[in-house]
């Protein structure tokens, strides 16, 4: 199928949010007596990182075995050093390769490999913190981009086939807060090349802040439909009101049925006893 390359979360994941690259924690009690073992109670820290792969086609070198080399990562996303709060990186590959399981303690977390398949590849990440359940991450290691097929002909183009993901951890320990806050303080981590440094995507709080205003934007347009067919509805549901109240209105100025009946018998009765009287007076 082709190389290796793995990577891992942890506690719980969020996707596609604050994409800051910075770690995050709700602040600590003044009165904070625990030890550097103890758990912080109503505290949360959030660690920002960034998986995926890249591929690039061999061209005139590739062969039936060899057709793209492709890396496997895992890196913060703004090229922060998360080895201040992981131990341990463990990437599992496919398991045609000769060592598919890789691990590493130390930064670039990465592995390049050949190959001429996609895969899906495993990332365990283990953290400094033993208490701290190792997280597992699946990332597929594309060679071709979406929408190719079997006639589509190799890019010269790297793949890129990359994910944002945020871990959170729920009450950690002091000692590990601590560590997670440090990872913000060490110097970047770049790639093992210039080529593939320059393929990682870039997450900044500009570009998070364009994301909320275009959002904010289509649900203030959105309201103001929705506002438009409301005042439609009021006017139509008034217009219908008034036509009730006419209608009432024309039923209380008109007698019951009974009272009309009665009224005409007292009309006829009362003209049929005025005919005779007229003619007797004639008569006379």
């Amino acid at each position: 199928m082709g190389s290796s390359t793995a990577t891992t979360s942890a506690s719980e994941s969020k996707k596609d949010e604050n994409q800051s690259g910075a770690v995050s924690a709700s602040p600590l009690p003044l009165s904070m007596n625990h030890t550097n073992n103890a758990r912080l109670s109503n505290t949360v820290a959030c660690l920002p990182l960034v998986y995926g792969s890249v591929a690039f086609y061999l061209a005139k070198k590739a062969d039936d075995y060899a057709t793209h080399e492709w890396t496997l990562y895992l890196r913060g996303p703004n090229n922060e050093d998360l080895s201040g709060a992981i131990s341990k990186v463990i990437f599992h590959l496919h398991p045609s390769f000769a060592q598919p399981t890789r691990e590493l303690t130390a930064p670039p977390f990465q592995v390049t490999e050949r190959g001429w398949g996609e895969f899906e590849a495993q990332i365990r990440i283990q953290w400094k913190d033993p208490a701290e359940k190792a997280i597992v991450l699946m990332h597929v290691i594309k060679l071709y981009p979406p929408g190719s097929n079997n006639n589509t002909p190799p890019t010269t183009e790297p793949v890129v086939s990359e994910v944002y993901d945020e871990v959170v951890f729920t009450d950690p320990k002091e000692s590990f807060l601590h560590q997670l806050k440090s990872i913000r303080d060490l110097p970047k981590v770049t790639a093992t090349s210039p080529e593939l440094q320059k393929c990682f995507l870039e997450y900044t709080d500009e570009e998070e802040a364009q994301k909320l205003l275009e959002a904010q934007a289509f649900l203030t347009a959105q309201l103001s439909k929705v506002k438009d067919k409301f005042e439609v509805l009021s006017r139509e549901m008034a217009e219908v009101d008034q036509a009730l109240l006419d209608v009432q209105t024309k039923r209380q100025q008109q007698p019951p049925p009974h009272q009309a009946s009665v009224q005409r018998h007292q009309q006829q009765a009362s003209k049929k006893s005025s005919e005779p009287s007229n003619k007797r007076s004639k008569i006379g």
